[in-house]
This record gives C-alpha cells, sequence and structure tokens, in this order.
C-alpha cells in the first residue's frame, strides 16, 4: 500500500464522519488545526507547505481522531506529535491505530514490523510503546 491508497482511505473516514476538510497555505512552521464547532460540522484545515516531517496522512489521521476520539473539552487542536496533555495522547494513539488498521488488515502478525511503520511516518522513538502494542492488535 501507498500513501496514496492510505490517504484515500483516511479521506473517506473523514467524510463518513461528517468532517469537512480544507487544504490552504500558511506559513511553513504552522500547523494543521481541526475545529469543533457547534451546530456545524467539525473542520480539518491542513496546512499544505507544512514543513512537518509527518506525512499529511498521518496528520489527517491525528486530527479525525481528535474528532472521533477526544473528550470534547477544546474547540479547536493544533497539531502536534508529542504527548504534553491528554488530547495529544489520544490523538496519537488513535492517529496509529487508524493507520495501522489499514496497512495491516491483511499482514499476519509475525510480518507487522513496527520499526518501519516508525519510519515510514517519521514518529519519534516516544511513539515505539504505542506503535507496538497497536500494530499487534491491528
Amino acid at each position: 500500500m501507498d500513501f496514496k491508497d492510505l490517504e484515500e482511505r483516511i479521506d473517506a473516514q473523514i467524510k463518513a464522519a461528517g468532517i469537512n476538510i480544507m487544504y490552504d497555505e500558511f506559513e511553513t512552521y504552522d500547523p494543521d488545526v481541526v475545529f469543533i464547532r457547534e451546530n456545524k460540522r467539525p473542520l480539518i484545515v491542513i496546512n499544505i507547505v507544512s514543513d512537518s516531517d509527518v506525512p499529511v496522512v498521518a496528520r489527517k489521521a491525528h486530527e479525525l481522531s481528535h474528532v472521533l476520539d477526544g473528550d470534547g473539552s477544546a474547540k479547536s487542536y493544533q497539531f502536534s506529535i508529542g504527548f504534553k496533555n491528554n488530547a495529544e495522547r489520544i490523538a496519537n494513539r488513535g492517529m496509529v491505530w487508524r493507520l495501522a488498521k489499514i496497512i495491516y488488515e491483511d499482514i499476519p502478525l509475525e510480518n507487522r514490523n513496527y520499526y518501519g511503520f516508525m519510519a515510514w511516518f517519521h514518529l519519534p522513538s516516544s511513539f515505539e510503546e504505542i506503535v507496538k502494542q497497536v500494530i499487534q492488535e491491528a
């Protein structure tokens, strides 16, 4: 599976969840954002010129996880690959779970390589335990 196929699957999940997505150019250091709006569909805004090493498909899965898995306490979230608060931990775990569920759907457990997964998505070593666990469950 390549990033294009994977992104089509994540885009389908975004659409099925009733989330709008928009692409725009900001500064390269500006993160993607998701807005949780009252009486409106949530909105994911992807910065198409982001200098993030994390591929767009993973960033989309992260923002999707904020909407579907979040506790609803915030009205907006900026993309962060860190684990600085509970909302980011939830979104990062959801991102890994959504991507792994697609990538490994037809791959036996013994052939799943979490190092390869981390390298493919440019994830820091702080993700190792989450990726290892989720890949075994996917």
